[in-house]
């Protein structure tokens, strides 16, 4: 669900709160939260036994989701609402891959000596990764997953340009259609 900050007051919060926000500095690279189009909160619910569609996107690195000039060198921050391991769609990352040039798959690099990390999570853990990680996560088998992504993004050269800035103030002043 995009833009679940304007869905729920709680969640609007939390994605504003300054304890989520500092992770920002935390490369010390200048990101920014992003927001693009105003979605500054992603809500992902991913049920037993999904093995297709946007709750199930195989291995892939987020910036190569045709988003490269946006997202490239972000970072993206989930915070698990249900927690996650192996029985129920964990993160899984290649530890590495933000700084190789690496198929869309590991098994299809054989040769490729990165080794594949499964994070589990509990409720309420945070978990960040580069937007240029290759990551998945597995189908849950026992219990669904339930997380939320917010991410933050590299300044423009010179700061935030008037075009950006124009697409955030149109996305928070549009008024949220929950007909659907």
């Amino acid at each position: 669900m995009q833009r679940f900050d304007k869905e729920s007051q709680v969640a609007a919060e939390l994605v504003a709160d300054e304890r989520l926000t500092r992770i920002a500095a935390v490369t010390g690279d200048g990101h920014i939260a992003s927001g693009w189009d105003g979605n500054r909160l992603e809500a992902l619910f991913k049920p037993i036994g999904v093995v297709q569609g946007i709750s199930d996107i195989p291995w892939h690195k987020d910036c190569s989701l045709g988003r490269h000039s946006y997202d490239c060198c972000g970072l993206t921050v989930g915070i698990s609402v249900t927690g996650a391991d192996a029985m129920s769609g964990q993160l899984r990352v290649v530890a590495g891959s933000h700084r190789a040039l690496v198929w869309p798959a590991p098994s299809l690099q054989p040769s490729l000596d990165l080794p594949v990390i499964d994070l589990a999570t509990e409720t309420g853990d945070v978990t960040v990764h580069c937007s240029c990680t290759l990551h998945m996560a597995a189908p849950p088998v026992t219990r669904e997953r339930r997380v939320m992504y917010t991410s933050f993004s590299l300044p423009t050269l010179g700061g935030e340009d008037a075009a950006r800035k124009e697409l955030r103030r149109m996305a928070d002043a549009a008024p949220l259609n929950t007909s659907q």
